[in-house]
């Protein structure tokens, strides 16, 4: 049986954006201002919002299933999709023309996430690729990449025999990082998170990150 084909995120089809039909996986975040996709959402500060420039806005949203519903947080609403149109940019979209990229014809398909452990999601690992999962675990991070850890021990050391997953990138919600344990000589953050994210082979896409 051949793998299924890779759904890029959002950020992977804006690093060399082409213009014209694109499929991705991502965040619809909805709000009085209108739509817009993301491949990442700080929820930890005081008011929610993207994280990073990879952003593309939809001039209309088309009907969504009722199941799943969005996330409602304050003045936002979130939920995880497949989108599929033509990307036109760059140019000047969106409200104040804030955006350099939007998405027309869109086609957007709920995807619902599941809760699983680390322990299963690394056992079943082609099960999961391309899935949204959800994850709890510690997370552990420097400047230079982070991992979700199933236990730390004092002072942010990964416990005997503790599996591990690699993060794609380093932490980008500061928000987030303002909340973790930072290590004596400053270089690390770690604490107990929650992390909702694209599960790819052996790496996790995560698009929120919540310190529980």
């Amino acid at each position: 049986m051949l793998p299924a084909p890779t759904v890029p995120v959002v950020s992977e089809i804006l690093a060399e954006p082409q213009p014209g039909a694109i499929q991705t996986i991502g965040l619809l975040v909805l709000s009085a201002g209108g739509a817009l996709l993301t491949d990442g959402l700080s929820i930890s500060g005081a008011t929610p919002q993207p994280i990073g420039p990879a952003l593309i806005w939809l001039e209309e949203v088309p009907p969504l299933p009722p199941e799943p519903a969005p996330v409602v947080l304050g003045a936002i609403s979130y939920l995880v999709v497949e989108a599929r149109g033509i990307l036109e940019g760059p140019g000047a979209f969106g409200p104040g023309g804030a955006y350099m990229y939007r998405l027309t014809s869109a086609t957007l398909i709920s995807r619902s996430s599941r809760d699983l452990t680390i322990d299963l999601l690394l056992r079943n690992s082609a099960l999961y690729s391309g899935q949204p999962v959800r994850l709890s675990g510690e997370l552990l991070a420097s400047p230079q990449s982070a991992l979700l850890v199933e236990r730390l021990g004092p002072g942010g050391v990964p416990a005997d025999n503790t599996r591990q997953i690699k993060l794609s990138d380093p932490l980008r919600d500061e928000a987030v990082r303002q909340q973790l344990t930072t290590s004596n000589d400053g270089r690390i953050v770690f604490g107990p998170v929650e992390i909702l994210g694209i599960w790819r082979n052996t790496t996790l896409y995560p698009l929120i990150i919540e310190v529980r």
